[in-house]
């Protein structure tokens, strides 16, 4: 009888610093029920891997769960794969991370289950190849990555029924395939579609393998699922499904197949994630006509025999997509640099450090990712702490270094209260605050960029739409939105949102058009180069159209921590020979985390919410997140007139559509006449 073995994982996964009732959704619909639903068949036989800080958190809150996985562990019916402790992007982190990481996680399954893994799960499979010797070194023998990866290495279908071997400078390693059609067959599909399919690679020697591990939240979590799965019995019947089928379909774990099967042969994967990544990660302008060129093919009946001959971006185009994302992988190169130069050991400041790696704020495609800033804020978090850590900085430090790794030199200040991270090249713009005993990032704000699913809107269904439809659907293939009329929040921003940014505004500038980044821009200052004068400070020799002319004038800004105050001094000189009347705004970018909440507001003798809209005049604002113990007072020595509004974006998840307060724009801003050659001085001072 011709045969064929099916070897099947999940991977279970949180991102650090997620909410505790998440964890807890996803353990009662799908992390429970899926181990209570496996230890009813015996003879079916898979993977699971846990990323390190959810299984500390099943650990501490579900201790009889891990006792469960333990005992199909012993039993040979569960085999534990390792991976990143954290979860970080793999290839993006220095060699030393990734082993560490690695052997973190791999010493805590022995701890907790007396078994060391074998296999990996290697995180949004980002795979590039120089990762093999890395794995190799923390003591991986076989990973698992998607077939695109080896179908852009030119391995056709049927080429794809087990595992290769793979090397980087001598180290070996064993790469498995991922099944693209049994991710999308499986849990979404009828279980006798996924039997057949799988009986097509059924043979005489009975030597193919076939390869499903995918997310084990699509077990009950992803929308539709829970009923599909639990519910309806979707998962009883596949596993009893499985077992009916024993004289032909061989439930078989990767490391017993491993055992007992030579390689196919040797390839060398290219840099690769799976298809969908490969997509979201494109500039926005080629991810559009990449998805218009793939939906062509397939209206052509083209697109599955040219699949293998498609590639779309890199995961690392991120980071020069999105900057945010940027300067938290960033801040990540610079610690390494630190613990590197300082030799650091200590078990508490690698953790911290390595946690700030997590992959999720770093990228986004159809799950919320950097679009959430929670996820962001426990980076920094960690972060902050782990360079607190090594770099007190008590009696205060300027740095001048290439910061960002743009080629161009950025200002770091600190002292053991704040950091002020100033970028001269963009506006003379500062990056990043942080209230350094806090862990808090006090900018974390995210620019409001197109993105390409915005065209999706129109489409958008409610959960109760989709309820009616009465079965699940990969998420690949439903539009949701959480709420109607997010339109109305959807606008794009012309510069990069970050803080103590210069506009001069025109007589026709509004709020209302302010918010909606559509106001007329009088100066080139948002985000044109500034020069560095010195450690602190930073000039441009710019211009400011007033009426129909090009008027030169100077701003000069510098930039001092003393103790819990951060001073920022302007002078602007009117560089022409007329006198000019001028209408100038600082602004700066506070994200409080919630702009819906009472104990984070904005108060100036009366209390506002983050998500207030209007103008209003005061000498002091105070900006206050109780929760965070974040309390600002912001000053200017004068009576000032100031613009606010909230930062909403609007991202497309899981969940779907929905919008996500980004921060709130703070602007106090001046008008004043200059004759020739004079200038007008002003102090913004921000008391931590």
């Amino acid at each position: 009888m011709n045969k064929v073995n099916f070897l099947f994982g999940i991977h279970n996964h949180q991102p650090v610093g997620n909410f505790g009732f998440v964890i807890e959704e996803a353990y009662e619909r799908s992390y429970k029920p899926f181990i209570e639903t496996l230890e009813k068949f015996p003879n079916v036989k898979m993977a699971i891997h846990f990323t390190g800080w959810l299984l500390d958190e099943l650990a501490k809150r579900y201790p009889d769960y891990i006792k469960k996985v333990k005992g199909l562990v012993e039993k040979g019916q569960l085999e534990i794969f390792t991976g990143g402790f954290y979860e970080p992007i793999i290839p993006v982190i220095p060699e030393e991370d990734r082993v560490g990481q690695i052997k973190k996680l791999s010493e805590r399954i022995e701890e907790l289950f007396g078994t060391k893994p074998r296999g990996m799960w290697l995180a949004e499979r980002v795979w590039e190849p120089q990762i093999a010797k890395s794995l190799a070194l923390a003591g991986v023998e076989y990973v698992v990555v998607d077939d695109s990866h080896f179908k852009n290495a030119g391995h056709y279908e049927d080429e794809l029924t087990g595992y290769y071997v793979t090397e980087e400078e001598g180290y070996t390693l064993k790469v498995f395939p991922i099944s693209k059609k049994l991710r999308y067959l499986i849990p979404f599909e009828n279980v006798e579609d996924t039997i057949s399919f799988l009986k097509t690679f059924a043979t005489s020697d009975g030597k193919n393998a076939l390869v499903m591990f995918d997310d084990g939240e699509k077990f009950g979590v992803w929308p539709g699922t829970y009923d599909q799965v639990y519910t309806k019995k979707w998962l009883e019947e596949f596993f009893g499904a499985i077992e009916k089928n024993s004289s032909w379909l061989n439930s078989v774990s990767f490391s017993e197949y491993v055992d007992t099967h030579s390689a196919m042969g040797r390839t060398y994967l290219p840099i690769s994630s799976y298809s969908e990544m490969m997509e979201w990660a494109l500039p926005t302008r080629a991810r559009a006509n990449f998805e218009s060129l793939i939906e062509n093919l397939k209206k052509s009946n083209a697109y599955e025999s040219m699949e293998m001959f498609l590639k779309g971006g890199i995961w690392r185009t991120f980071l020069a997509k999105y900057t945010e994302s940027n300067l938290m992988h960033k801040k990540v190169l610079y610690i390494h640099d630190m613990i590197k130069k300082m030799n650091v050991k200590n078990a508490e400041i690698l953790n911290e450090y390595w946690q700030g790696q997590c992959n999720d704020p770093y990228w986004h495609g159809v799950f919320g990712g950097l679009y959430l800033p929670h996820l962001r804020a426990a980076v920094y978090n960690h972060l902050i702490k782990a360079e607190m850590m090594i770099d007190s900085a008590k009696i205060g430090k300027v740095e001048v270094l290439d910061y960002d790794k743009d080629g161009l030199d950025e200002i770091v200040l600190k002292n053991d209260k704040i950091e002020v991270i100033v970028d001269p090249d963009y506006g003379g713009r500062v990056l990043e605050i942080d209230l350094r005993d806090k862990g808090y990032n006090l900018i974390n704000s995210l620019t409001r960029r197109y993105e390409v699913y915005h065209e999706l809107m129109p489409k958008a269904i409610t959960n109760e739409q989709l309820e009616k439809l009465g079965k699940a659907k990969t998420i690949h293939d439903v539009i949701l939105t959480k709420e109607e009329g997010l339109q109305r929040y959807l606008h794009t921003d012309w510069y990069e949102r970050f803080s103590f940014m210069d506009h001069f505004f025109g007589d026709n500038a509004t709020l209302d058009g302010y918010a909606s980044s559509v106001y007329p821009e009088q100066g080139d200052f948002v985000n044109q180069p500034y020069e560095m004068i010195d450690k602190y400070t930073v000039l441009r020799h710019g211009h400011v159209w007033i009426g129909s002319d090009w008027i030169p004038v100077d701003v000069r800004k510098t930039f001092k921590i003393d103790g819990n105050l951060l001073r920022v001094y302007y002078t602007i000189k009117n560089a022409s020979d007329r006198k000019i009347s001028l209408w100038f705004g600082s602004e700066m970018t506070i994200n409080l985390m919630s702009g819906e909440s009472d104990d984070r507001y904005f108060d100036w003798g009366q209390k506002h919410r983050a998500s207030y809209t209007g103008e209003f005049e005061s000498k002091k604002v105070e900006v206050v997140s109780e929760y965070e113990k974040v309390h600002v007072e912001i000053e200017t020595g004068q009576i000032t007139k100031y613009w606010m509004y909230p930062i909403y974006t609007i991202s497309y998840s899981e969940a779907g559509f929905e919008k996500v307060y980004q921060g709130t724009s703070l602007t106090p801003m001046w008008r004043f006449n200059l004759g020739k050659g004079e200038e007008q001085n002003f102090e913004i001072t921000l008391k931590f």
